[in-house]
């Protein structure tokens, strides 16, 4: 792969995993204003839960773009295939947590 494509890549993925890292913190700021329970399990102490699990999807995208930027020439392709997947996985869920937050305050 060229060289270009990789800082491209490089750059791309820095960009989303900053983008994604604001949004996960605004999202924890929101829960922590969260009041007590609305709805059967629509409280603080599950959304909490449900930003953990997100923070583990993060850390796994900052160890698959890590392990893209350290890869051969040979094995980029495939490393980068792993990082683009978990970050699809990270937006996915980044979005279905906005979205329950917003459903819990209607």
């Amino acid at each position: 792969m060229s060289c270009r494509q990789r800082q491209a890549h490089d750059t791309l993925c820095r960009d989303l995993l900053l983008h994604a890292t604001d949004r996960l913190d605004r999202l924890r700021s929101l829960v922590e204003r969260w009041p007590q329970p609305v709805r059967e399990g629509m409280g603080r102490e599950n959304m909490e839960r449900s930003l953990d699990a997100l923070r583990g999807l993060l850390n796994r995208v900052t160890g698959r773009i890590e392990a893209a930027h350290l890869a051969t020439d040979d094995a980029w392709p495939f490393a980068r295939a792993m990082a683009d997947q978990a970050i699809e996985d990270l937006v996915a869920s980044l979005d279905a947590a906005e979205a329950r937050l917003k459903r819990a305050a209607a």
